[in-house]
């Protein structure tokens, strides 16, 4: 367990620049104060799910490689991997579905 917690240590110190300096498009300067203002502040936190969710994601997949790799034929390891790469997937689906709900929900806020 203790080289799990190495591992997910040293990920998450990887992957900290790239969280920490992710730009943010449109930026909402102002609170809602019309309909005008609702597609930039959805685009906003959104891009922000994203990065989150594919972050998780490649942990996820870099932990299950690990835990794979270190199974030694361990079958209990090899479900726990293989599920781990399943929640990877569909954290990358739900980030992926939150791209395409936005863009149809920007575009019918815009008619």
């Amino acid at each position: 367990m203790k080289s799990i917690t190495k591992v997910a240590t040293t990920v998450g110190m990887a992957l900290l620049p790239l969280i920490s300096f992710a730009q943010v498009t449109q930026p909402v300067t102002a609170p809602i104060t019309s309909i005008t203002t609702v597609p930039r502040l959805l685009t906003s936190i959104l891009g922000w799910f994203q990065v989150i969710f594919f972050s998780i994601a490649a942990i996820f997949i870099v932990l299950a490689a690990f835990q794979y790799l270190t199974a030694g034929g361990d079958e209990e390891k090899v479900k726990s991997a293989k599920q781990m790469v399943i929640y990877a997937v569909v954290a990358i689906a739900v980030a992926v579905m939150a791209t395409a709900v936005q863009g149809i929900v920007v575009s019918l806020l815009r008619v």
